[in-house]
């Protein structure tokens, strides 16, 4: 999880993260995800969130094991080293993996941001917590407005297109 975080993160993980964990009987819940964003950079984009960028190019700099080293240079042991199916712990796999080009996976140095790239948000309109893909998020993180609530997805969606909710 910690990796998908440091490369922008999927809102679908959190929903798989979860369903897995209650299926392992791990006690694993919704605000355990902000503790892991703390202790991650976020150090790559992918497409949607950059959409130059795509797995294929991410192969080409270096792949996942130049992430996941990348990672380890923060100080903060998110990586555990467990045996891998290989049968070679995670960090002998990525001992010799480096970064082949920084425009694509950034240096710890240099993250695109200094937490990963999920969060979850809680307030009044979440009180039990919603997942936003904070990587994806483009100039000011601070809204202030009024907010247009609905009962459901579709409730929602006729209310868009009815033009009931305005931009900005």
């Amino acid at each position: 999880f910690a990796v998908d975080m440091a490369m922008g993160g999927s809102t679908n993980t959190v929903l798989h993260l979860l369903a897995i964990a209650n299926e392992a009987g791990v006690n694993f819940q919704l605000k355990d995800i902000n503790i892991i964003s703390q202790r991650v950079s976020h150090i790559a984009k992918i497409s949607p969130s950059l959409s130059t960028i795509h797995m294929e190019d991410i192969n080409r700099a270096g792949g996942v094991n130049a992430v996941m080293k990348e990672m380890t240079k923060r100080g903060d042991d998110v990586l555990l080293d467990n045996l891998t199916i290989g049968g070679e712990t995670l960090y002998e796999k990525i001992a010799d993996a480096e970064i082949k080009d920084t425009n694509v996976i950034r240096r710890i140095n240099n993250p695109y941001s200094q937490v990963g790239g999920l969060a979850i948000l809680y307030g009044n309109l979440a009180e039990q917590g919603a997942v936003i893909k904070s990587a994806g998020l483009t100039g000011s993180r601070v809204f202030t407005g009024k907010a247009v609530c609905y009962d459901g997805q579709p409730e929602a969606i006729a209310g868009i297109l009815a033009g009931e909710v305005k931009a900005g």
